[in-house]
């Protein structure tokens, strides 16, 4: 059983395809020269589609979308535009009968860690420090031309949480 984990924002979507806990797959595919949510979500699924796992994927967990304002940061538009996009990329990927699953990124985060959050640790570097304990993934990272660590990553990090996040039966 192979699940495929997706964090789409609107101008990045990280994915990582896993199967029992290993990773097969993983990267990010930027989107933020495409104009229209329907031409980000055309870019993401033929790059999807070059996977030759995604014929084997049985179920599909995407980032749940961002509710709220995140402090002052996330403008009304930022989130109708994600929102948008998201569910265009939910709806095509169910016409294409994968069952999808919004997540929540705290219970995904927990559900894989066994904690959600951890205080004076921002979210994202609680991500890339436990899912750096787990696995070795030098192999999917990419670097800035400056040789630094593409932050971009973090997102294939996220899409790996989703895709490791399993439902309680």
């Amino acid at each position: 059983m192979v699940s495929l984990g997706l964090d789409a924002s609107t101008t990045c979507v990280g994915y990582a395809f896993t199967q029992d806990k290993k990773i097969l797959d993983m990267g990010f595919i930027d989107i933020k020269k495409e104009k229209t949510p329907k031409d980000k979500v055309q870019k993401v699924l033929e790059k999807l589609n070059e996977s030759s796992y995604i014929n084997e994927v049985t179920d599909i967990n995407i980032e749940d979308n961002l509710s709220g304002f995140a402090g002052g940061r996330t403008s009304q538009q930022v989130i109708i535009k994600l929102a948008k996009f998201n569910a265009i990329l939910c709806f095509m990927l169910e016409h294409f009968e994968y069952k999808v699953h919004n997540i929540n990124p705290m219970t995904a985060r927990k559900n894989v860690f066994g904690k959600a959050r951890v205080k004076g640790i921002k979210a994202k570097d609680l991500v890339k420090m436990k899912i750096e304990e787990m696995y070795d993934t030098s192999k999917w990272c990419k670097e800035t031309t400056r040789g630094n660590w593409d932050k971009r990553n973090i997102d294939m990090y996220d899409g790996l949480v989703m895709s490791l996040f399993e439902k309680k039966a």
